[in-house]
């Protein structure tokens, strides 16, 4: 019998982290090119019963000209340090606004990229009506099972997105399509004048 209880509390303690997993806050895109422009969106589920009241977001290191987008019903605010030309945003804070029990909502923003390969790591706060706040900023294997904490989202910086390489591959289909095709219809003029050349001689030759 306490094999049972321990196996049943496992599989709810399971079942438990994924729904948290499966609600929480993610930054998107997942891939962007190295020292692009990018305009980044924080998808905000809210599957409590309290109403979501305030999101703070960590940036990460690297990236320049952070400039979050209006918000209507948001008051926005942001921590910089240095000035001038070397400011360099470290978070946005989003309040006065709801996110309702059983909806979501969508935080935007828009920044550069750094020039080199690497993971960006958005760390996320999320804080509820009933002042419950939910830290997004955990690996994986640290977060919490109690709801309390999960995992932070990422953001490859690479030199090549995978659509482009599939751009890039088709590119290369269709320019090889097209060059065998320009090769058949190439032998297939050479084959008719030949065939030309050989009836007119066969009409040329005098009887016998």
């Amino acid at each position: 019998m306490n094999k049972l209880r321990a196996g049943l509390l496992t599989i709810l303690t399971m079942m438990m982290a994924q729904g948290v997993a499966s609600a929480h806050v993610v930054v998107r895109p997942a891939e962007v090119l190295t020292a692009s422009f990018q305009t980044f969106t924080m998808g905000v589920p809210n599957e409590k019963e309290a109403d979501v009241t305030e999101l703070k977001l960590i940036m990460p290191d690297g990236l320049q000209y952070v400039s979050p987008t209006v918000k209507p019903g948001w008051n926005i605010t942001t921590e910089k340090t240095g000035e001038g030309e070397e400011a360099a945003v470290k978070t946005i804070t989003w309040t006065g606004g709801v996110v309702p029990a059983g909806q979501r909502d969508d935080f935007s923003f828009s920044a550069k990229v750094p020039d080199v390969k690497k993971d960006l790591q958005w760390k996320a706060y999320q804080t509820y009506a009933d002042g419950v706040t939910v830290s997004w900023d955990k690996s994986d294997e640290d977060m919490s099972k109690d709801g309390t904490s999960g995992p932070f989202s990422a953001t490859s910086v690479v030199e090549h997105t995978e659509a482009e390489g599939a751009l890039e591959h088709n590119e290369e289909d269709s320019h090889a399509a097209k060059s065998a095709a320009n090769r058949a219809t190439v032998l297939a003029l050479a084959a008719l004048a030949v065939a030309v050349l050989a009836y007119s001689g066969s009409r040329k030759t005098p009887r016998k």
